[in-house]
């Protein structure tokens, strides 16, 4: 399914690019631009898809690229570079590594494009962009760090597993459920980066395991993480709550089957969707907030299966 997806996507992405279409044609539409931090994962895949879908509805010429892994910090801003360089009526970006990404940004102002940021915002103090559309991270990372915070005790060791340094997504993930549990009386025992990668979240928690086995329950700041953790936890014979962020299809069967506790999701779907409309109305000279956040929920068992179903209305 993953790489049905992706091709697919690639397809679509190509087709837009000009392959296929008649110069006339393509010269007829409106011309957006997409540079995301990947899209080989689900979360990314559904954002294509919703982006894609309101660029159909609106004859809207998606021009998209993306890199292989979300750490190819470099090969992204090249290829907001080549996109920018198509000269394109607005750029749509999730930014890796947001603080290398603003002499880009710069370029997009010096050329008249306005951006529109998703999933990532720039750091604080800049605000040479149009609107940013995602979710606001500490809200999410205090979500979970609540539903994970109501299965524990005053005194109870948890580790929080971020991404890689310098990404705001999961350090404001990670802030807010910190935040969250030491308020309710949480010992925060290890906070770690894992840099977007399974093996990396399944290794670090092993190695903290080692040296406290005491740990009763885990944040992990997106799916990659807290099933790395799940699985570590599971080789050394502990079943602790682990709570993470975006419920794939396999942490939602993780979580039919007993198997997970919770997940914070995020409707990615929505918010591919609501950046093309934004970037729409940026065109048409509308006012646009500069923040568009879309809602999270908190998926247990109780709820897993209807995510899941809405989910399968999304594949590609």
């Amino acid at each position: 399914m993953k790489v049905r997806k992706l091709i697919k996507a690639l397809l679509a992405a190509s087709i837009v690019a000009g392959v296929g279409l008649s110069p006339a044609a393509a010269a007829d539409k409106v011309k957006i631009g997409l540079v995301l931090k990947t899209m080989t994962t689900p979360y990314w895949q559904a954002m294509i898809a919703g982006a894609q879908d309101v660029a159909r509805e609106n004859d809207v010429d998606l021009v998209m690229l993306a890199p292989p892994t979300e750490d190819a910090v470099e090969q992204q801003i090249n290829m907001f570079q080549d996109v920018l360089s198509q000269n394109p009526a607005v750029m749509i970006f999730a930014p890796t590594q947001p603080p290398t990404a603003i002499n880009i940004m710069e370029k997009a102002k010096a050329q008249k494009v306005p951006v529109v940021l998703v999933d990532t915002p720039m750091p604080e103090g800049f605000d040479d962009y149009a609107t940013f559309v995602g979710m606001d991270n500490m809200a999410i990372g205090r979500v979970g760090g609540e539903a994970l915070a109501k299965v524990l005790k005053k005194g109870d060791k948890v580790i929080l597993l971020e991404g890689a340094p310098g990404n705001p997504t999961n350090t404001e993930r990670c802030n807010g459920a910190e935040e969250v549990l030491k308020a309710a009386g949480m010992v925060i025992a290890a906070r770690q980066p894992t840099y977007n990668d399974r093996e990396r979240a399944f290794s670090v928690t092993q190695n903290i395991l080692q040296g406290q086995s005491d740990i009763a329950g885990a944040f992990g700041a997106d799916f990659d993480k807290q099933l790395g953790a799940k699985r570590a936890f599971t080789q050394s014979g502990k079943d602790v709550p682990i709570v993470g962020v975006y419920a794939t299809d396999e942490v939602l069967r993780g979580l039919l089957n007993g198997e997970l506790y919770a997940s914070v999701h995020i409707n990615s779907y929505d918010i591919g969707q609501q950046a093309v409309k934004a970037a729409l109305d940026v065109i048409a000279g509308k006012d646009v907030p500069k923040r568009l956040f879309v809602d999270a929920m908190v998926v247990t068992k109780d709820n897993a299966q209807a995510v899941l179903d809405q989910a399968a209305k999304y594949a590609r």
